[in-house]
């Protein structure tokens, strides 16, 4: 090989390491600010503290409205003692009574819970004619069961919404609640819980999917045997619906949505790709990549740099509009420039190789789902609001690692979904699961999950 042949070679060598040094560079650099990877996956000391000059300080704010304990009403109080002075400060005992109201001051104490057991006490008769030890049967509905609402309203709220484990549960309601139970029984309690939930879960999937507005997202749940899965959430303003499936592709994406025709808040994962009505893609999965784009070298980088600004921009005076303080006139006045900037600075980017520059191209392809929430004040720019609603879930996945059953994923679905749609309504938890397994264990008609729309009116 002659000279300029092997200089040649090497120059071409060194511009594939280079490329090769970056790409890793940039693999070593991804964060939760500049990627979709959780704040927990952060090494710690990541990134620098604030100065202080910058950071607030502990505590309450001065002047701020006082927050104090509040009084039980009177009914629950069993033990009245009555102080009443008998000298003053100076040391004077020439004391009168006034009209002032007297201060109160309670101390809250929690009694042993004993339970509360019905019994059904099955006598014995002799049949004169054969013999025959006789006795009435139990009905069906109470040889199947062996707990009542408020235990089957309990292991709901223990395991399902407070993320407690099992053999805690169990702790749980031998020690505290002294319930006789075993490991069997608390599973079989959420199986009954999850037949008794099967109509509120329905109702919370219908009731999505017939509001304008609407948001998904997904996360990963793990199923028995070590096998991937995925639970994904579809939610409003007024309901929250959760659905466990093996995949996270399209045809899991449209048995979520069903017949939504709404506007849709998602991010940009393809499975959401097949909903070609109105759609907004988050803008802070954006402010992220934007942020990644600007950590790279050159022209690129200070494009990217440009774009984080402007997505800092827009969302600022997004949160102006929502909290009253930018008119939607004017939002809407100042948003045309800024639109035309950022799809001016992504086809610029679309031009560079590599992962970084196909991050631009592939913002570009979702250009006409960008901006839907300038023309409609109720539609947000981010997918916030679902990840907030999937957290619950994500924080029990950790401590359980999934399920292993179809009828443990039935039971995942049903409790999360309504336990967050109580409280997007205002409802009490304990209060909706006791109710509804009383009526369904007596036979009657299940209370709906979804409040009335007065009733909806009413609570906000």
């Amino acid at each position: 090989m002659d000279k300029d042949a092997y200089i040649k070679q090497l120059e071409t060598e060194n511009v594939e390491l280079k490329k090769r040094i970056e790409e890793l560079e940039r693999l070593l650099g991804i964060n939760s600010k500049n990627s979709s990877k959780p704040p927990s996956s952060d090494l710690p000391g990541m990134f620098v503290a604030l100065p202080k000059r910058r950071r607030k300080k502990r505590g309450a704010r001065k002047g701020h409205h006082p927050h104090l304990r509040e009084l039980l009403p009177q009914e629950f109080v069993k033990k009245h003692f009555y102080l009443k002075p008998e000298m003053c400060t100076c040391g004077s005992t020439n004391l009168e009574e006034t009209y002032e109201e007297p201060l109160r001051h309670q101390i809250v104490d929690m009694p042993p819970i004993r339970p509360q057991a019905t019994e059904y006490v099955q006598h014995m008769f002799r049949c004169k004619d054969c013999g025959s030890l006789v006795y009435q049967p139990l009905p069906d509905a109470v040889r199947r069961q062996h707990f009542g609402a408020g235990v089957l309203a309990m292991v709901a709220i223990l395991t399902g919404r407070l993320n407690t484990s099992k053999r805690k549960a169990l702790a749980m309601m031998t020690e505290v609640f002294s319930i006789p139970m075993s490991l069997g029984g608390l599973s079989n309690c959420e199986g009954q819980v999850t037949d008794i939930l099967k109509q509120p879960h329905n109702e919370a999937s219908e009731h999505t999917r017939e509001q304008v507005i609407a948001n998904a997202d997904e996360t990963g749940w793990p199923r028995g045997n070590r096998q991937k899965g995925w639970l994904w959430v579809f939610c409003c303003n007024t309901a929250a619906f959760f659905m466990v499936h093996a995949n996270r592709n399209q045809q899991a994406a449209r048995k979520l949505i069903g017949d939504f025709k709404g506007k849709l808040i998602t991010d940009r994962y393809n499975a959401y790709n097949f909903y070609n009505l109105i759609r907004q893609i988050c803008w802070a999965h954006l402010k992220r990549d934007f942020k990644a784009i600007s950590e790279a070298k050159g022209t690129l980088g200070k494009i990217g740099d440009e774009l984080h600004c402007l997505a800092r921009k827009i969302l600022k005076l997004r949160k102006r509009v929502r909290d009253g303080t930018l008119q939607w006139e004017t939002f809407q006045r100042r948003m045309p420039k800024l639109q035309k900037r950022v799809e001016s600075l992504l086809k610029k980017g679309s031009h560079f190789d590599g992962k970084l520059g196909g991050k631009c191209r592939e913002v570009l392809k979702h250009k006409k789902y960008l901006w839907t929430f300038m023309r409609d004040q109720r539609v947000e720019p981010t997918n916030n609001f679902a990840e907030r609603i999937v957290r619950q879930a994500v924080l029990w996945r950790k401590s359980s690692f999934g399920t292993q059953s179809e009828r443990g994923a039935r039971y995942v679905e049903r409790v999360l979904t309504v336990c967050a749609t109580c409280q997007l309504q205002g409802r009490s938890v304990i209060e909706y699961l006791r109710n509804v397994c009383h009526c369904h264990l007596n036979g009657l008609p299940v209370p709906s999950l979804i409040k009335s729309a007065d009733d909806l009116a009413n609570s906000a």
